[in-house]
């Protein structure tokens, strides 16, 4: 039986992420899943994005965290994203979402340019509208 880790395959687009401070590892238990780490002064903050998801949207971002929770709200998170959406244009993903939004990260997102899916939505997932 052949290992499904050994099918997966680093995207080369991931590597431009570099450029925007950020290291970038391969998510092991999806296809096309990576962790992507941007490290701040006393802060980490870590996404959890897909690319070509079942959907079909071209990135979607499932995860995202900033430690220790003390620099929760500090901005990173936001820094974070604008890297993230920056190299998403200059690759050509335009479909960007953010699945399974908690209640109290909303506002987050909508500051930075995403707005609630239309109804039904029962995952409270966020599309990029820039």
């Amino acid at each position: 039986m052949e290992n499904k880790i050994e099918k997966i395959s680093y995207d080369p687009r991931m590597e431009l992420l570099k450029n925007y401070g950020a290291t970038v590892e391969l998510d092991n238990l999806s296809e096309n899943a990576y962790i992507v780490k941007f490290p701040f002064e006393d802060a980490m903050t870590t996404i959890r994005i897909v690319l070509k998801d079942y959907s079909g949207a071209d990135l979607v971002i499932t995860n995202m965290t900033t430690l220790p929770d003390s620099q929760k709200n500090s901005g990173f998170g936001s820094k974070s994203i604008e890297s993230v959406l920056s190299w998403a244009q200059e690759n050509n993903l335009k479909d960007i979402r953010a699945v399974q939004v908690q209640t109290p990260s909303e506002n987050f997102w909508i500051k930075n340019g995403f707005k609630k899916s239309d109804e039904p939505n029962p995952t409270n997932d966020f599309v990029y509208v820039g």
